[in-house]
C-alpha cells in the first residue's frame, strides 16, 4: 500500500486491507496470483504519473488470477476463468475488482502460467500497438530498440522478430547485451562503449550497410537528434515512454530533413478507444505466445515480503526483464 507519495520509501506490505465490498452489476472479482511491476507504478508512487490518487492506495497496475465473482449485467468472463488484467492501480492485493472498459481483462490461453500473463499486457500490448498499429511495421524492415532488456523493450525485441523484422537492440552494459541477444536481437550495441555525439547513429548505419532504420520504438527518450540519424528515408519514431527521466523536445525541421514520422504510443488509453482493435491484437500476441516466439523474461520474481524491494529495482533500472510478485506461486 502506497501511504505517501515517496516512492518505494512511501510503500508498505500489509495485512489490515480491508477487501473491496459487494459487486456492482458490471464489475468482476478477482482472486489475484501474481502482480507485474512497471514504470508507471513507479511514477504513480511519486505522484508523476497521469493517474494521480491520493494516498493512501493500492499500488499495482497489472494483475492475473482467477474470477471469483461476476456482477449481474456481466456478460463476458465467467466465474473460474483464468484472467489477466490491467487495472492501473489496486493490483497489488490478494483480491482486485475490475471495472468497466474491459478493453483490459483477456481470459488465458490455457498453457499460461499466472505469472507469464501479470507480465505481459502492458509489455507485449505495448509493444504490439506501437509496432504492428502505429509503426505499420513490414516483414524485413530493420527495427531499433532502445532500452532493450527491459519490460517493454524486452517485448519489442520478440514482437519485431516474431512479426518478421530485424532488430538492433540499444542497452546499457554486458549483462543486457546478452539477454537482448538471447531474445532474439539480431545486433546489439552496449551505449556505454559509444563516445561522441553521433556515435550510436554511426553504429546503426555501419550495422544496416549504411541505410539506417525502418522503425525506432524509444522506451527510454533518448537525445532526439541522434535517434533521428539512425532512421532510414521515410522511418518511423515510435514514442513509447521516458524512463530515462527526461523528455526530450523534436526539431521540426528533423521531420522534413529525413522525412520521418514521430508517432505518439498510448496503449491504454487506445485499447479504451478501439475494443476491436486491442482484441485482434492481443490474440495474435496470444497465438504468437502459444507458439513459442514470444515469451515474458523474468529479471525478479519475489513474493509479497520482496515487493517493495523488487519496485525500487524497477525505479533504479537494475532489473532485466520484468518484476513479478506472485502470491500464489506458479
Amino acid at each position: 500500500m502506497c501511504t505517501s507519495l515517496r516512492g518505494e520509501d512511501g510503500v508498505e506490505v500489509r495485512d489490515d486491507w480491508t477487501a473491496p465490498g459487494p459487486l456492482n452489476d458490471d464489475q468482476v472479482r478477482i482472486e489475484v496470483h501474481a502482480v507485474s511491476l512497471n514504470f508507471p507504478d513507479v511514477l504513480i508512487t511519486r505522484g508523476l504519473y497521469q493517474l494521480k490518487p491520493d494516498p493512501p492506495f493500492v499500488v499495482g497496475s497489472e494483475a492475473a488470477g482467477v474470477v471469483t465473482e461476476v456482477g449481474a449485467g456481466v456478460t463476458g468472463p465467467a466465474v473460474g476463468d483464468r484472467v489477466l488484467t490491467l487495472a492501473g492501480i489496486g493490483a497489488f492485493a490478494g483480491e482486485l475488482v475490475v471495472t468497466p472498459p474491459y478493453q483490459h481483462l483477456h481470459v488465458l490461453p490455457p498453457d499460461m502460467p499466472f505469472a507469464d500473463a501479470a507480465a505481459f499486457d502492458l509489455t507485449f500490448g505495448t509493444a504490439g500497438h506501437a509496432l504492428l498499429q502505429r509503426g505499420g511495421l513490414q516483414e524485413g524492415e530493420w527495427v531499433l530498440v532502445t532500452g532493450a532488456a527491459g519490460g517493454c523493450g524486452s517485448a519489442a525485441v520478440q514482437v519485431a522478430r516474431a512479426a518478421g523484422a530485424r532488430v538492433v537492440a540499444v542497452v546499457g552494459g554486458r549483462a543486457k547485451a546478452d539477454v537482448a541477444g538471447a531474445l532474439g536481437a539480431d545486433q546489439v550495441i552496449d551505449h556505454r562503449l559509444l563516445d561522441g555525439e553521433r556515435a550510436l547513429s554511426e553504429r546503426v548505419k555501419e550495422l544496416t550497410d549504411g541505410r539506417g532504420v525502418d522503425v525506432v520504438v524509444d522506451n527510454v527518450g533518448w537525445e532526439i537528434r541522434d535517434i533521428s540519424r539512425c532512421l532510414a528515408w521515410n522511418g518511423r519514431l515510435l514514442v513509447v515512454g521516458f524512463a530515462g527521466g527526461d523528455i526530450p523536445s523534436l526539431p521540426l525541421n528533423l521531420t522534413i530533413l529525413r522525412s520521418i514520422s514521430a508517432v505518439g504510443v498510448a496503449y491504454g488509453a487506445s485499447a479504451i478507444a478501439d475494443p476491436a482493435g486491442n482484441r485482434r491484437l492481443m490474440e495474435q500476441l496470444f497465438t504468437w505466445y502459444r507458439e513459442g516466439r514470444v515469451r515474458p523474461h523474468f529479471g525478479t520474481r519475489v513474493g509479497p515480503d520482496g515487493a517493495v524491494d523488487a519496485l525500487r529495482s524497477v525505479h533504479d533500472r537494475t532489473v532485466v526483464g520484468k518484476a513479478v510478485v506472485e502470491f500464489v506461486p506458479s
